[in-house]
């Protein structure tokens, strides 16, 4: 019989394998923590409740319960009202491949979007000077802009570029990638830094998030192939929906 859900197909799929040495409530864990990152269901959808994927899947109401809120914990889902959970919007960057927010975004099934804040050339900081490898009198453009997933509000970024390759930045339009695209400027290769952070007061007032919670820092310096520095970015973004993934190969 079919659920309300139309589910049942579906959350068939999650159905521990009798076969397999795992305990079963793990198997429920892991199958649907991959459900949910390979986007069984969109960000702000609700997942079935507790109870029916108990029905469905034969699995102890505990172990659903105790799954879910694990899955919470990792903040892959969220609790709701009415005992229901909800996908939260999480990003997967991984570390080894050169992507921009866009189209990480597109790749998980949102849509971008961004909130130009300010846009001016300007003499380099010291920071700035120093990782661009700025001659003495160099100018750079600054551009600074708040970056959504679906209308949501991920975090800030301030991105620097040597006003060699760009002149004048408010000839770039809503994506600063799409702009290097068609003047030519590749990025070949990037360095990134990542630290944890508190979310100060400005960034609070820029994004509407909570002074003192939690927040990623990101700060990538893009080369040319002729390894010239072309681009600085300072990211800052909110810990719960970001995630990095870190793979290595021999």
């Amino acid at each position: 019989m079919l659920d309300v859900y139309g589910f049942d197909r579906k959350l068939l799929a999650l159905a521990p394998d009798e076969v397999l040495p795992q305990a079963p409530e793990i198997q429920f864990f892991q199958k649907l923590r991959i459900a949910v990152m390979a986007g069984y269901w969109l960000p702000g959808e609700p997942l079935p409740k507790a109870e029916y994927f108990a029905q469905v899947l034969g699995v102890q109401l505990e172990h659903i319960r105790a799954a879910l809120a694990l899955l919470a914990s990792q903040q892959w889902i969220r609790a709701a009202e009415n005992d229901n959970y909800v996908i939260t919007p999480k990003l997967d960057q991984p570390v080894a491949k050169l992507a921009s927010f866009s189209e990480m975004l597109k790749a998980r099934g949102f849509v971008p979007g961004s909130v130009w804040l300010s846009r001016e050339v300007a003499a380099p900081n010291q920071d700035e000077q120093w990782r661009l490898n700025l001659e003495a009198g160099a100018k750079v453009s600054r551009l600074g802009r708040i970056r959504k997933a679906d209308e949501l509000v991920m975090g800030y970024e301030i991105t620097t570029i040597p006003a060699t390759f760009l002149p004048d930045p408010l000839l770039v339009g809503e994506s600063l990638y799409q702009y290097m695209r068609e003047n030519d400027l590749s990025i070949f290769r990037a360095v990134e830094e990542i630290d944890a952070d508190l979310c100060d007061a400005e960034l609070a007032r820029l994004c509407q998030f909570e002074q003192g919670a939690p927040i990623l820092r990101l700060t990538r310096v893009g080369y040319m192939q002729n390894g010239s520095p072309l681009e600085l970015t300072y990211s800052y973004f909110r810990s719960d929906y970001y995630h990095y993934v870190v793979e290595f190969t021999e």
